[in-house]
């Protein structure tokens, strides 16, 4: 993260109205020091400052707590009590971020794949700059990779989880997604690494696909002892 010296020869970055992605709240920052929290229709007053570092602080009400601004200045994490994070975005962000969460909604309950593909095709060119939602970026990769493959275009299905994976590799249902696949394409050993992956994060059709393999085993060790 970078920090920035207050300047007299330019506005400061974080001038301006700040927004929290899905939810009815902001911040506001003016020019002199002063910052606005609202929340629906409800607004308290602060304060922000920045020390000889350039470090940023913000005091909301709960006592003076440092902030984070992204290096692009277009993402600022603030804390209300110096523990929980909660990560603000300029407004036209923001917004990229909302409308992309209710083009999700819809190719979620699209039954068409090749529409689905197309709406999550566009929640991924809204998401792609902007870091803290990787996370809900790799979710339209991993439901964009579920369409392809149903439409039996199998590589892109494979770069689509390969590219979830990426962005969010804790999240366990694309492990499962491309073990599904690794297994119907023949690639056993890369089947069975993305199942144990998926099954040590939690996923359970991937706990009992394990569990099925190890009563395999069993089973086999059983009858070759009766030999």
């Amino acid at each position: 993260m970078l920090f920035f010296s207050a300047c007299a020869e330019r506005q400061d970055p974080l001038e301006g109205t700040w927004k929290l992605p899905g939810e009815e709240v902001s911040l506001e920052f003016k020019k002199d020091g002063t910052v606005f929290r609202i929340a629906s229709s409800v607004t308290t007053t602060g304060t922000y400052r920045r020390d000889n570092s350039g470090d940023l602080f913000v005091d909301l009400g709960t006592g003076e707590h440092k902030a984070l601004l992204s290096e692009s200045n277009s993402e600022l994490k603030v804390s209300s009590n110096g523990s929980d994070w909660l990560i603000f975005l300029t407004k036209p962000a923001a917004a990229l971020v909302d409308s992309a969460q209710t083009i999700f909604t819809r190719g979620f309950e699209t039954k068409d794949c090749d529409s689905s593909i197309a709406l999550y095709s566009q929640v991924i060119s809204l998401l792609t700059e902007i870091p803290s939602e990787a996370g809900h970026l790799a979710r339209a990769y991993n439901n964009r990779g579920i369409c392809e493959e149903k439409n039996g275009n199998s590589d892109a299905a494979l770069a689509d989880y390969n590219k979830a994976i990426e962005l969010d590799p804790e999240l366990d249902i694309a492990y499962g997604n491309r073990a599904w696949l690794h297994e119907v394409l023949g690639m056993k050993e890369k089947a069975f690494a993305d199942y144990k992956k998926a099954a040590e994060l939690g996923y359970r059709p991937a706990i009992y696909w394990m569990e099925q393999q190890k009563q395999v085993v069993d089973d086999g060790q059983k009858s070759a002892g009766r030999l």
